[in-house]
């Protein structure tokens, strides 16, 4: 064995000058300023992460300080000598005007005292006396007020540089008196420059793959980096291998982070699971996995966003895999699966079950292409809606009706009487622009017999229509797109509508609704049950906010067999639905009061509500109404879609000769205790 003592790389690689400190040259530049221009602060405080230079620093700065050689024969006009006595002397230990004190250790106010005093003993053969301080923010808050009044007016010949990683706990009034320098981590391509250079020293070889890796176990601390390179050299001897390195250290490797992004992108949850089994059979930390899966997820969209691969810190090999690996997959989801593993991250942290997290976070990635890409979304949807306002695509509306075809006879078939049993209204695409390319908007109904004096609906196709396309008067053709839903008209045998609208479908006359006075109310606007109600086939008088609640009747004679039938059995389980619900929950009960069933089709039942409220208010509870419509009449109800039915003109002129407003308010007062409490607290009027 040598009879030389051996020091780890950190210690003897320390750095002896300003230029010979990585990364920190906003620092060490202007310490050699302010000692070409004697410009010298009587209190300095260093801060930073740990192993970035902040006490190497101090001790070069008091060395330069102390250094005899004239500033103009140095190196730099800055750095010290090296050669002078004070140097040497300090640099071996035996300087006695450089003090270095722990404040961990010496965090007292009887330790503090003892500086006081020790602090006005000028130098001896030396310029100043120079107290580094480390870790100051360890000293009481008693210690750091007994120094205030000597670090604000110290002797000329004492000089303090304060070193701290928590530069929050150190008091504002002590910070106030300091000179600070900010020390910055050191990045992973200059923290492998410094191990190139220690492996040349060394005669160690090491390839870059093993470098960056060090580097990146170093977390931008160039004194922690240093130990892993010992330990790898001690585990690896002097041939370092990135495979045996990855053994040795217990690293996840990074190929293990490719085959979870190729997972994502093949949505295969059996291998998410099974890298899970290997992570943890191999022993890996699990939280450094989520850690290091979420730096390469950053380097793929680095890589798709700005295709700069300066940005990546990897090998050159690595840095190409990532960028080909990159364009598989959109901006979207890779801030999606960027947004997952750090909601992941947080969670293991506190899992008391932390594979399972681990499973249940790479699960939800490989389901992520499964989602729907809202950008892509509306991508689509604006191009659509380009092309329809440019002329480019055709508006096509079509409405597919059931009936029966009346039976044949022996006269010839005129346009006029021929059955149809299908049709199909094409309309050119209007001028304005249109937020969909292609809708789907109910046309008039099928009459079942078609005679020559019957008025034809609407919508006919333009094979009917006598005058042809291009007439001047087309009625027939559309002259604006129609909106899906927008006008139902109901087919014979079960009418919706009022009798006025049923025989005239197509009347553009005017109705008589009532008005509302413009006089002052107490609630501001008239309420709500005294504005006029809308027509039937108004685009107003729309519930259907979802596709899943439309109905497509049948013909009359289907539906009255469902209504002589079935509709039998849906209306009694719908009755004793609505009783139930109104003792269990009364508010329901009440909007269930006011709807009615009116038909089913297709295990598709169609309920009739007075108006918009009452359909917004039930459509949450469609699930629960059809399965319980299920049970009661035994027949499959599916989906329940709603109609708004509101009452005719007649009817309403009928109530009002029956008895007035007021009556009515006074009935509904005796009714509703909780009505007659409203009107009496708000003082409630009639309005009509």
């Amino acid at each position: 064995m040598s009879d030389s003592t051996y020091l780890v790389t950190a210690r003897k690689y320390r750095p002896l000058l300003f230029k010979e400190v990585v990364a920190q040259e906003h620092v060490t530049e202007t310490l050699k300023n302010a000692i070409r221009l004697d410009r010298l602060a009587h209190a300095y405080l260093f801060t930073g992460p740990r192993g970035v230079g902040k006490t190497t620093a101090a001790r070069i700065l008091a060395k330069a300080i102390n250094c005899t050689t004239p500033i103009a024969d140095r190196e730099d006009q800055a750095e010290p000598c090296r050669q002078c006595v004070s140097c040497q002397s300090f640099e071996e230990g035996r300087n006695l005007n450089i003090i270095e004190i722990d404040a961990a250790s010496n965090n007292k106010v009887d330790d503090i005292r003892e500086l006081r005093d020790t602090v006005r003993i000028p130098p001896q053969n030396n310029r100043m006396k120079v107290y580094i301080v480390d870790e100051v923010h360890m000293l009481t808050t008693q210690a750091f007020n007994a120094l205030l009044k000597t670090l604000e007016e110290p002797p000329p010949h004492a000089l303090f540089i304060f070193a701290t990683t928590e530069p929050h706990k150190v008091l504002p009034t002590i910070q106030s008196r300091c000179q600070r320098f900010d020390f910055r981590r050191i990045a992973i391509l200059e923290t492998v420059e410094r191990l190139k250079m220690v492996c040349e020293e060394e005669s160690i070889s090491a390839d870059e793959a093993s470098l960056m890796l060090i580097a990146r176990k170093g977390d931008g601390a160039l004194r922690d980096a240093l130990s892993v390179f010992d330990q790898a050299v001690s585990l690896c001897g002097a041939d370092i291998k990135n495979e045996d390195l990855i053994r040795a250290l217990g690293v996840v490797d990074s190929d293990l982070y490719f085959q979870v992004t190729d997972a994502v992108l093949e949505r295969n949850a059996s291998a998410m699971i099974h890298t899970v089994d290997r992570i943890v059979r191999a022993g890996y930390d699990l939280q450094e996995f989520v850690d290091g899966l979420a730096e390469h997820l950053r380097n793929l969209l680095v890589a798709h966003t700005t295709k700069d691969l300066r940005l990546i810190e990897a090998t050159d090999a690595d840095r190409k895999k990532i960028a080909t690996h990159s364009g598989l997959y959109s901006e979207s989801v890779l801030l999606s699966l960027v947004h997952i593993v750090g909601t992941l991250a947080s969670q293991l942290r506190s899992a008391r079950q932390p594979r399972l997290t681990l499973e249940m976070g790479l699960l939800r990635m490989a389901s992520l292409p499964d989602a729907v890409d809202i950008k892509a979304a509306l991508t689509s949807l604006n191009r659509i809606e380009r092309m329809a306002a440019s002329g480019e695509v055709k508006i096509i509306t079509e409405r597919v009706v059931k009936h029966q075809v009346p039976a044949a006879t022996d006269s010839p078939a005129s346009p006029d009487t021929a059955p149809k049993p299908k049709r199909e209204i094409e309309a050119t695409a209007p001028k304005a622009p249109s937020p969909v390319a292609e809708v789907t908007a109910p046309a008039a109904p099928e009459d079942v017999a078609p005679s020559p004096k019957t008025h034809e609906p609407v919508a006919s196709a333009e094979k009917d229509d006598p005058t042809g396309p291009d007439a001047p008067n087309d009625t027939h053709a559309p002259t604006e797109p129609e909106k899906p839903f927008e006008k139902e008209v109901p087919p014979p045998g079960l009418d919706f509508s009022t009798s006025e609208s049923a025989s005239h479908p197509s009347s553009a006359e005017p109705r008589n609704e009532p008005s509302i006075p413009s006089g002052p109310s107490l609630f501001g606007d008239a309420p709500a049950i005294s504005r006029p109600r809308p027509r039937r086939d108004d685009p107003s008088n729309l519930s259907l906010a979802e596709e899943d609640d439309v109905l497509v009747l049948e013909t009359e004679e289907e539906a009255i067999d469902h209504a002589s039938a079935e509709m039998i059995q849906l209306r009694h389980a719908w009755q004793r639905i609505v009783d139930d619900i109104m003792v269990a929950e009364k508010q329901m009960g009440s909007f269930l009061r006011h709807a009615q069933l009116t038909a089913f089709e297709g295990n598709t039942a169609l309920v009739s509500v007075p108006d918009d409220f009452h359909a917004k208010a039930l459509r949450n509870e469609r699930a629960k109404l059809a399965h319980r419509l299920t049970e009661g009449s035994g027949l499959h109800v599916e989906r329940i879609g709603f109609r708004v039915d509101a009452p005719s003109a007649n009817a309403i002129e009928a109530a009002d000769d029956e008895a007035t407003a007021r009556e009515t308010l006074e009935r509904l007062c005796e009714e509703n205790p909780a009505v007659r409490a409203l009107v009496e607290r708000f003082g409630g009027e009639i309005v009509w």
